[in-house]
């Protein structure tokens, strides 16, 4: 195991220890998104070595929740799971470099917010996760038009 994974699921067994581990799995989510707004917004910085950090810190929350997938308790939902974790993986670190990575990981985002929420509504909270703002490329399109 690398030192990256032993780092996440060092992080997953902190914040385990001190909430619900449904509301821990989500706060995970949170992280694993907040990482890739950060990750948009120091691409268009053109800061690559802070959107490279911020990528892996995105992929090694997902690999510490596939880590600790609990095949035991559900074979197939963790065999779903694992898949979903595998592929956003390998999709955020695919887009990193390609000229239309924030594109790409705002894809990304919309799908693990779909997991994210849906692990909220069972952990019995909001499923509507806080908002970041959005990155540059999208602020144009949400601005309100000044008139006069």
């Amino acid at each position: 195991m690398n030192q990256n994974a032993s780092r996440a699921i060092a992080t997953y067994r902190m914040v385990a220890a001190q909430v619900h581990p449904l509301v821990a799995v989500v706060k995970l989510y949170d992280e694993a998104i907040r990482q890739l707004h950060l990750a948009v917004r120091a691409i268009e910085a053109r800061k690559h070595e802070e959107s490279y950090i911020c990528i892996s810190k995105s992929s090694t929350i997902l690999r510490g929740l596939c880590h600790n997938l609990r095949f035991d308790k559900g074979e197939d939902i963790s065999q779903q799971l694992m898949k979903a974790y595998t592929y956003n993986i390998v999709a955020i670190h695919t887009a990193y470099g390609k000229p239309d990575a924030p594109a790409r990981y705002m894809k990304i985002v919309k799908h693990l917010g779909e997991l994210r929420d849906s692990w909220a509504i069972v952990a019995g909270m909001s499923p509507k996760r806080e908002e970041t703002p959005a990155p540059r490329h999208q602020q144009a399109a949400i601005r309100p038009a000044r008139v006069g």
